[in-house]
């Protein structure tokens, strides 16, 4: 795909919306760039919602029996999928698909792809979305006029992200043909703390003091610590720890819940589904955001249900109800997760040795009243203020809006992993195996596969710096530029086949055509590297030529733009 130019002019897309999309809830928000910050709406209008008030909808998706065809998403996909004599297949938490971090034993039903699950929600969703825009802006609505900013987990590696990309792309958010800015990314805890920050000034934050962000959604807690810019009167933040996190949202306390249930029903879960799933229902809606480690928690087992099998007394349900002991709902349920993100934030606190003076608890998961009190006795002395922001749980999707319409308010990222790319070099007999050996094309004795070290983990690199380097090639054969990491630790490997080094990234690169040069000539090329942004982007220019690259990897077209 082509284009004539490679600036991006944010004013052609004057509108600039936010997606969150989350392991348990997706959610957007939009703002007209040229009105004021606060004049963003969000898009709170669901299909099938029913009575809930929540915000943002469900990532949930039913598909057709044996197909490969969305039925519904959202609510409606739930409600199908609860209609008697359902057929089809409901799909959720597919996200955490992405995460490599996982081990996960979920199977995609009918042959579907994780990138093809993704793509047909982001497609329904983008579509209802719009039809909201379209109702609020009436006359004005143009659907080219739009620009978006799509958050992902701060633990996401390359990969993932660049199928994030794709599937926005398959959806029909934006199109291959579009400059990469028109759809950018961020990580959730950066867009939450943008959204945060916004706070700051009651906590009387100012330049150089720092704020921790925990983003406590449903699949994933992220943690990133950030310091205040202020020195020139233009406020940004700038990251100062590797951002981490763990698989310990909220979905894995349903987890938790589910075998304590069950284990209750004993040899009578089998065949009392309808009775677990009512129990459970209640839990994620009532018990989970409101458990304080005060009181038992009963659950009501409406008489309705008939429970088979066994008497109500066997499964311990008394005068219709289910009681399940407070001493139960800590050690089993909350405290195996709980202390995950307790330690998740100890790692950011002693990563950053300099004193934090706030932390912010944003996130769906986050709006835990027994999660709250648990960071509190534990970090009071150790940080000067926690906070849980009110109406936390949309901090995301509307911190996505405030870096779309300017991403210069994060200044520097830290990288989480060493970059480069395989090169030849001359051959030394002391340091290179023979198997690595080979003749050039102008007969030099050289060496494959030199890892050639770009930027290294830990480093703290501005938005905008690009790394460049001189290289050639040989007219007029493609070349590859193929981007390895390595993130086992601070040392750089010596060749690209070294234990702990992967491929992230595919950049197969073909030279225009170039008069007056003659075959296997050299042609020297600049390659710029850009590590501060969210996502991998690089430049090649050759001989007035420019190339740009971004989010390319394994068998997906390369999104290119040519001068």
């Amino acid at each position: 795909m082509t284009s004539s130019t490679l600036e991006f002019y944010p004013k052609d897309f004057p509108y600039v919306v936010g997606i969150d999309f989350g392991t348990t809830f997706s959610g957007c928000s939009c703002v007209f760039a040229d009105d004021d910050i606060d004049e963003m709406f969000d898009i709170t209008e669901w299909s099938r919602r029913g009575g809930s008030i929540y915000p943002k909808v469900p990532t949930a998706s039913f598909y057709e029996q044996d197909t490969k065809t969305l039925v519904a998403w959202g609510y409606e996909a739930i409600r199908k999928a609860n209609l008697p004599n359902s057929k089809g297949s409901l799909i959720t938490k597919f996200k955490l698909l992405l995460d490599t971090s996982i081990q996960t034993s979920q199977n995609l039903p009918n042959g579907l792809t994780t990138l093809q699950v993704i793509a047909d929600y982001l497609r329904a969703f983008y579509k209802h979305v719009h039809e909201q825009f379209q109702t609020k802006l009436g006359a004005v609505y143009d659907n080219s006029k739009f620009r978006y900013c799509l958050t992902v987990p701060a633990i996401w590696d390359d990969r993932a992200k660049a199928t994030m990309r794709e599937a926005a792309i398959i959806a029909g958010i934006v199109s291959r043909s579009d400059h990469p800015d028109r759809l950018m990314l961020t990580s959730e805890p950066e867009a939450a703390a943008l959204y945060c920050e916004k706070k700051s000034n009651q906590f009387n934050l100012s330049h150089e003091q720092r704020f921790m962000i925990c983003d406590a959604g449903g699949g994933t807690v992220d943690l990133i610590v950030f310091e205040i810019e202020d020195s020139s009167g233009v406020k940004s933040l700038r990251e100062v720890t590797k951002g981490s996190g763990g698989s310990c949202g909220s979905t894995f306390l349903d987890k938790n819940m589910q075998k304590l249930i069950e284990k209750r029903f004993g040899s009578h879960a089998k065949n009392n589904k309808a009775a677990i799933q009512y129990l459970m229902d209640h839990f994620v809606t009532t018990t989970k955001p409101e458990f304080e480690n005060e009181d038992d928690e009963y659950f009501t087992v409406p008489a309705v249900l008939n429970l088979r099998g066994g008497k109500m007394s066997d499964i311990g349900v008394d005068d219709g109800r289910l009681c399940i002991s407070v001493d139960e709902l800590r050690e089993d349920v909350f405290e195996p997760v709980v202390k995950q993100v307790l330690n998740l934030i100890s790692g950011q606190i002693n990563q950053s040795q300099k004193q934090i003076d706030a932390i912010f608890l944003v996130g769906g998961f986050g709006q835990s009243r027994y999660l709250g009190k648990r960071v509190q006795d534990t970090f009071k002395d150790k940080v000067g203020n926690i906070c849980v922001p009110s109406r936390g749980e949309i901090s995301v999707m509307r911190g996505a809006v405030m870096f779309g319409v300017d991403p210069a308010k994060v200044s520097h990222r830290i990288l989480r992993r060493t970059y480069g790319i395989h090169i030849s070099k001359p051959f030394d007999s002391l340091l290179d195996p023979p198997e690595k050996k080979y003749t050039a094309a102008d007969g030099e004795i050289r060496c494959l596969d030199h890892f050639y070290v770009y930027a290294t983990k830990g480093e703290c690199v501005a938005m905008n710096k690009c790394v460049s380097k001189q290289l050639y090639t040989f007219y007029p054969d493609n070349f590859n530029l193929d981007l390895f990491v390595y993130d086992i630790s601070e040392r750089s490997p010596r060749f690209v086949t070294d234990p702990g080094v992967r491929r992230v990234a595919i950049f197969e690169c073909k030279p225009p055509f170039l008069q007056g040069v003659k075959t296997n000539e050299k042609v020297p090329f600049t390659a710029n590297m850009y590590f501060g942004k969210m996502e991998l982007l690089i430049e090649v220019i050759m001989k007035g030529h420019t190339f740009l690259y971004t989010s390319a990897f394994g068998s997906h077209e390369l999104e290119k733009t040519i001068v």
